[in-house]
């Protein structure tokens, strides 16, 4: 517990109330009971007027009309009227807390408490025949926990405003798909009922596309916010999950179309299959069925190629298990097109495969294509046998566009480090062998990619 509230207290949103903290902090532990619950009390005032100030600041008008009765006050001093001025301020500092979203009325409670205390521990006489009042240290302890947890390391952002500016976030043109971001301006420091809002809100739209005032396609919106909602189950994996179920009864009765493509957004996250119950699981396997009416060698319409790409998919292919014999029975053009259309390290022995059988130099490109979007699920033992088989069919080797892939491949398996440098020399040694070193099919794109990467072993640093 203590080194939890020591972290709390270092985290406290303003450098102006943390000294505060840090005191309360300090007269627990010297055992100075009834100075760390008035501390606290004081931390928890200048942090309420510092972020309605900074709320003024920011252009909030009712926030605006108490930085002047603060300034008011100030301006009188230490003059009877101002302390008086200050005092009335004071007192209605929780009230208006919850009046701007900084805490909500659960909140106020606990923060009531440490008032009453504070009063208690402040003015004796407030207890009848002399009793002095002593706090336990728990009560201290519990008190500066609250402070912390309920107000002080939280920034000055109103709940409703921040639901707001998510939505916002979410439809901005220049979205970025970062996790880190998003944790951090929607979570990490939010009060929990700000924050279960907002993991409810991106549930209803990745779940059941909800239109977002025409800001933007539903579905495109839904993608974006199931990618927040993983962001938020990196952290809070269990209030994903409970806002996820909430939508099932509503997402039953959807037609087929919306219910595939959230099948297809959703098939990775585990906190999505905790909802598929065995009626959902037997829907999903009728609409997954539909007969392909293509030539087989006519491309599957985008659809149809995300539909049967939900192979790669762990959970989908344990729950739907007609996906892999639908997957096995494809034809090889239409195989590349569900490939491409959902990266996986279930298609990886599938694409070495196909390196292998390439009938053409234009196979041989697509192919080479697909090893370089799956290059990030190869290891090491993978790479070596993928570049084994593209070595080995001419029709890949000899494709005009393998040696510019070759060097793509070089950087999309950096996650292999400084191991995979053998291999790749290897592979551009027997090329040079075959066409001549500085032949165009001795792929010298690759050497010089490994040259520039010092991945190349010391007898072979020039470049041919």
């Amino acid at each position: 517990m203590a080194v939890d509230l020591e972290t709390l207290v270092a985290q406290v949103w303003s450098p102006d109330v943390r000294p505060l903290a840090e005191e309360a902090w300090r007269c627990y532990n010297a055992g100075a009971i009834r100075a760390s619950i008035a501390a606290t009390w004081s931390a928890v005032t200048a942090d309420i007027i510092v972020k309605l100030i900074r709320l003024a600041d920011e252009g909030d008008k009712g926030a605006q009309a108490f930085r002047q009765q603060v300034t008011d006050a100030q301006d009188k001093g230490l003059a009877p009227e101002g302390v008086r001025a200050m005092q009335a301020i004071e007192a209605s500092l929780v009230d208006k807390a919850v009046d701007f979203e900084l805490i909500d009325t659960i909140g106020k409670r606990e923060l009531d408490r440490i008032r009453e205390d504070r009063h208690l521990c402040s003015h004796p006489s407030l207890r009848m025949e002399g009793e002095v009042y002593n706090p336990r240290p728990e009560a201290a302890r519990g008190h500066l926990a609250i402070a912390l947890s309920t107000l002080l390391v939280h920034p000055p952002t109103q709940g409703r405003k921040l639901v707001e500016e998510f939505k916002n976030f979410i439809c901005d043109p220049l979205f970025a798909s970062s996790s880190a971001h998003i944790r951090a301006a929607f979570h990490d420091r939010v009060r929990v009922a700000t924050r279960r809002s907002i993991i409810k809100i991106a549930a209803l739209a990745a779940m059941l596309e909800v239109d977002p005032d025409g800001r933007m396609p539903a579905d495109a919106h839904a993608d974006r916010m199931a990618f927040a909602l993983r962001a938020f189950a990196e952290v809070n994996r269990d209030a994903v999950r409970d806002a996820v179920g909430d939508t099932r009864e509503r997402f039953q009765v959807l037609d087929g179309a919306v219910q595939l493509r959230t099948l297809v957004r959703m098939a990775d996250d585990d906190y999505f299959w905790t909802s598929v119950d065995q009626a959902l699981e037997t829907r999903f396997q009728a609409l997954l069925n539909t007969p392909i009416t293509v030539g087989q060698w006519d491309p599957l319409p985008p659809e149809v190629a995300s539909w049967l790409a939900l192979v790669g998919s762990t959970y989908a292919r344990v729950r739907l298990p007609g996906l892999t014999v639908r997957f096995d029975h494809l034809s090889d053009p239409h195989s590349e097109q569900v490939i491409a259309a959902r990266p996986s390290e279930y298609f990886v022995p599938k694409v070495i495969d196909m390196l292998r059988t390439a009938g053409s130099w234009r196979t041989g490109e697509r192919i080479g294509r697909l090893l370089v979007q799956h290059a990030g699920f190869l290891s090491l033992a993978m790479l070596a046998e993928a570049l084994t088989a593209w070595y080995d069919n001419n029709q890949c080797r000899g494709a005009g566009d393998m040696p510019g892939l070759a060097a793509q491949l070089v950087h999309a398996t950096a996650h292999l480090g400084a191991a995979r440098g053998p291999v790749f020399t290897d592979f551009v040694t027997k090329c040079e062998t075959d066409a001549g070193v500085g032949e165009y099919y001795s792929y010298p794109d690759l050497k010089l990619t490994l040259h520039n990467l010092d991945l190349l072993p010391p007898m072979a640093t020039t470049p041919g």
